[in-house]
């Protein structure tokens, strides 16, 4: 490593920990991350070859050595994902430096943006994506080796950056098989290296590229050979031969979608992720949150002006305009038509990218979507006008990271809170039930399948080292998709995913609604559903399918785990709640009456009014008249709350007071008719 790099290579790292790290111990798992551990804790790390057994292999070899290592716990796969990050951002600025070795101050600028890249959303699911991320990294660095193997003079380094270049190389598209368009990069690369001070002609520049490139067709070669030889591909979406069939069915037609994919993907890839991707998310974010990361934001372009000083003072650092053009040009040509081939495997494959869901499509191109935009900036000839748009170009990639990082943490913490409530009312639960979840925030479980991982986490976590896993919980989503099937209540479902299995039971369902962050997670029973003036209108259709009997409550609670969901939530009103609604389903309203007198010595009272209904309940039975009295007037201002109480209490089978009865009349029935 030479020593001038150095500063360069420290404030890569530094400005991408100020990018990445912010949320790095608040991050859990987000979506599918959920499956991937579940079916891990179940089986162990040999599962991880099953769950991959029929698309990709090489990653059932790459989970089951990280989940041997890390287990279940969620930050060493965080912190594994930034330090591949890094190595990436590393590996190509060895790329830029011996390609414009005289050019330190824009290798530094096509590195930074290329660690910084915003298009990738999925980041933040550190399990699931591990090998996208890890794939990446070893794509940078096998094209590195390959072009200190061509530069290199000596036989034995030759040889070692060879054979280092094809083993990365392998891996990297084992990992990831629609990566293998970055090749074309490769190849780009070795042109501007062979040709870097050339006066020949086209064809023999050409030819000269070719000669020196030619060993490294052992790497997509290698694998294709492998790919249609030795491996049968049991995946559709994966199986190159089904989805040339598409073309082949419809020649016009296809490749007038590829084309349109084409630019769409383009145009994500090389512009939108830029400038598009940072106000989805910031526009969401709590003021708090916003001064935060405009200020990280603030912290990356000053570190950036620093380097970019300290880079201008070097002797080695001065450029001549001629070759700063010619850079620029370089640059541009790698970058716009590494990615317009780079992107070919994924649009051939009937798939595009965006900059949300289908972002990790452009992943490995975004190698060449950085360079281009370092390009693009540079070319502009007004040196404050240049500063001004890199700067902005930083910030935006800065504030999209934090934004996307402050959802998800939002999501997680939320999804945390749910959880533990439930641990609460939920002593255990009866293996086969069906969970239909309504969350507090629309992003979670908006797969369809309410995370029903998380339940099974908590409820059944002893290992069975089956193979598949059945999930002894299953569990919807309540959408406009499902809600369907649970009206009807008679659907037996069995179905699964990769290396699990599990049952949906129409018939046996229980409904667990939290309707906003502010209220509590209510456990639906079904003959007396309590519904929140905030739950959403479906969930009073699905209401009297709910089976309270699901919840077993003569068991010992079961505990979450404290680094999957965190340290227990402050006992506030919501584990009150928690413990009268529990009691209540006992038929212990002694008990209620008295978890409400402490709530309210402690002036604890709900955001969600319609959570004093089982207190109201406690407080009639035990012939409280008083207390009943006064919480009237935080009941009744409400009109469907009033209605549900005047219901419930009107329907309490056991004999109530005088004194009861007649607060029951006036104070919350009367005018309910």
């Amino acid at each position: 490593m030479k020593k001038k790099t150095f500063p360069e290579i420290l404030f890569l790292l530094l400005i991408s920990a100020i990018v990445y790290l912010p949320y790095i111990g608040r991050l859990t798992y987000f979506q599918d991350d959920w499956y991937y551990i579940y079916d891990g804790m179940m089986a162990g790390a040999k599962v991880f070859h099953e769950m991959f057994r029929i698309d990709r292999p090489a990653r059932g070899f790459f989970f089951d050595l990280y989940f041997t290592w890390f287990g279940a716990n969620p930050l060493p796969w965080h912190l594994g994902a930034f330090l591949w990050r890094g190595l990436s951002a590393l590996g190509a600025l060895g790329i830029f430096n011996t390609l414009w070795r005289d050019n330190r101050r824009f290798n530094f600028i096509a590195a930074l943006l290329f660690a910084i890249y915003p298009g990738y959303f999925w980041w933040i699911s550190a399990i699931e994506y591990q090998p996208m991320i890890a794939s990446l990294a070893l794509q940078v660095l096998s094209i590195a080796f390959t072009l200190k193997a061509i530069e290199s003079q000596k036989n034995f380094e030759k040889a070692a950056y060879f054979f280092a270049s094809i083993f990365t190389g392998w891996i990297y598209i084992a990992l990831v098989d629609y990566a293998i368009g970055m090749e074309a990069f490769r190849f780009i690369a070795v042109y501007l290296l062979v040709n870097r001070n050339s006066q020949n002609l086209f064809w023999q520049r050409l030819f000269a590229s070719a000669k020196a490139w030619a060993w490294t067709l052992l790497v997509p070669f290698g694998f294709v050979f492998w790919r249609a030889f030795f491996f049968t591909n049991e995946r559709k979406a994966t199986d190159i031969g089904g989805q040339l069939s598409v073309f082949l069915d419809n020649p016009a037609g296809t490749t007038i979608d590829w084309l349109f994919q084409s630019y769409n993907s383009l145009l994500n890839l090389s512009v939108l992720a830029w400038i598009n991707q940072f106000p989805a998310f910031v526009q969401a974010m709590r003021l708090r949150d916003t001064a935060l990361g405009l200020l990280l934001a603030v912290i990356a372009v000053l570190l950036v002006v620093f380097v970019e000083r300290q880079i201008s003072r070097s002797a080695e650092s001065k450029v001549g305009a001629g070759l700063q053009d010619r850079v620029m040009k370089e640059a541009l040509m790698l970058g716009g038509r590494g990615m317009l081939l780079g992107i070919l495997p994924v649009i051939m494959a009937n798939r595009y990218i965006n900059i949300s869901g289908f972002s990790h499509y452009g992943l490995p191109a975004s190698l060449a979507a950085a360079v281009f935009m370092a390009g693009v900036v540079e070319i502009i000839s007004l040196p404050q006008v240049r500063k001004g748009v890199l700067y902005a170009v930083v910030a935006f990639a800065v504030l999209a990271h934090f934004g996307i990082a402050t959802m998800a943490a939002t999501e997680e913490a939320a999804l945390q809170e749910f959880w533990w409530q439930v641990s609460w009312r939920v002593p255990a639960l009866r293996p086969g039930t069906t969970l239909v979840i309504h969350y507090p925030l629309p992003g979670i479980g908006s797969g369809g399948f309410a995370l029903m991982e998380a339940a099974n986490v908590i409820y059944f976590p002893e290992p069975t080292s089956e193979i598949p896993v059945h999930y002894p919980l299953s569990g919807l989503t309540l959408n406009s998709e499902n809600l369907p099937g649970i009206l009807e209540g008679a659907q037996v479902v069995e179905s699964g995913y990769r290396s699990h299995t599990y049952t949906l039971d129409y018939s046996n369902v229980l409904v667990l609604s939290q309707p906003t962050l502010n209220s509590c997670v209510h456990v639906i029973y079904g003959a007396q559903p309590l519904i929140s003036e905030y739950d959403p209108v479906n969930l009073s259709l699905v209401a009297p399918q709910s089976r309270i009997e699901n919840v077993i409550v003569d068991a010992d609670h079961a505990v979450p785990p404290g680094y999957i969901y965190g340290n227990e939530p402050e006992r506030g009103w919501c584990s009150y709640f928690q413990a009268a609604d529990l009691a209540a389903q006992t038929g212990d309203w002694e008990k209620v009456a008295v978890l409400g007198d402490e709530a309210i010595a402690l002036e604890l009272s709900p955001e969600d009014r319609v959570e004093w209904l089982p207190f109201l309940k406690g407080y009639a039975i035990t012939s409280d008249a008083e207390t009943l009295k006064q919480l009237a007037k935080r009941v009744v201002g409400e009109k469907s709350v009033r209605l549900q109480a005047c219901e419930l209490l009107s329907g309490i089978q056991q004999p109530l007071s005088e004194d009861v009865r007649t607060i029951l009349a006036e104070d919350y029935c009367r005018g309910s008719n």
